[in-house]
């Protein structure tokens, strides 16, 4: 979702050339409606060689490097392609032929983005609004769910999972943001993955709000849906800045690792952010899940409900 400025204004400035997208399984499905890119490739770690004669065998004159990692890096330097962009980090540099520095959290990330254009002389034209893009057939699966799904109530959408469980909201703020969401007429909805289904019925369970409804939709489906949803929810979270694409839904995200600026359009007031800034330790960097919160997550036990609710009000 943080590139698609960035594809928008790579094709505006090379309208005629073929341009391709390396993505990982997670992206794969959104990328290939991006009318941006000519071809999507799906990237797999254990192919790497096999990719990487790929990449020699077409003859690319420029690759950028937007993971900044290195075995990415040593591919495109293997196989050859003459001009190669990135930031220097990971032990990157050498094998680059334009080297960007950039501490990633100090500013909003898709205008990091453009600092790939910015480095080979083109400046970006557009604005950093993201995009997502979804067939047809998502449209019409998604129209066809709010039809099924709402009888004239407005739609709370929350996922409270994160692949980082630092960032997982507390089990007592969900259960009264909940509580009070179902109690002002509102239908909340918990979108999640297929293999997060079972986990959010047993949340539900615990939280004792067992009738809301727990639904997984692939990645598409879920981004067409989302257009017919009202307000969203969720910590810091593939699904939130997937949700900040879409046009309609106020967005409500919780932070604790990292400064809303860096990935939250904090300009925009269709949104909020909340982060208990209020911590020395907060935001704390610790954004690799094996990090250790020293102490003991109050940047997440702080946060009340009461917080989240007046977010919700301010922007109803």
């Amino acid at each position: 979702m943080f590139s698609s400025p960035f594809f928008r204004e790579l094709r505006r400035a090379f309208p005629n050339a073929h341009i391709v997208n390396m993505v990982g399984s997670l992206t794969y499905p959104i990328m290939q409606n991006c009318p941006y890119v000519d071809e999507v490739w799906l990237f797999n770690k254990s192919e790497s060689w096999a990719t990487m004669k790929k990449i020699k065998a077409e003859g690319f004159d420029l690759a950028f490097l937007a993971t900044g990692n290195l075995r990415s890096a040593l591919m495109v330097y293997l196989a050859g392609v003459p001009n190669r962009v990135g930031y220097d980090n990971d032990g990157t540099g050498p094998l680059l032929t334009v080297q960007m520095h950039q501490e990633f959290h100090s500013r909003y990330r898709p205008e990091n983005m453009f600092d790939y254009l910015r480095a080979i002389g083109i400046t970006p034209q557009g604005v950093f609004d993201r995009e997502v893009w979804v067939s047809d057939e998502d449209k019409t699966y998604a129209k066809s769910w709010f039809e099924s799904n709402t009888a004239g109530q407005k739609i709370f959408a929350f996922n409270p999972f994160s692949t980082d469980p630092k960032r997982r909201w507390t089990d007592s703020g969900w259960k009264e943001t909940l509580t009070q969401i179902i109690a002002r007429g509102i239908k909340p909805v918990m979108l999640v993955g297929k293999n997060e289904v079972e986990q959010g019925k047993q949340l539900l369970d615990a939280w004792g709000l067992p009738d809301i409804d727990v639904q997984s939709h692939s990645v598409t489906q879920t981004a067409a849906i989302l257009s017919y949803v009202d307000f969203v929810v969720g910590p810091d979270s593939g699904f939130i800045h997937m949700t900040l694409a879409v046009s309609k839904p106020h967005v409500i995200g919780l932070f604790n690792v990292v400064p809303p600026i860096s990935c939250f359009p904090v300009h925009d007031s269709r949104h909020i952010a909340i982060i208990e800034d209020t911590l020395d330790c907060c935001p704390c960097y610790l954004y690799k899940a094996k990090d250790v919160c020293p102490n003991e997550l109050k940047c997440m036990t702080s946060l009340k409900a009461e917080k989240v609710l007046a977010a919700i009000d301010s922007l109803a």
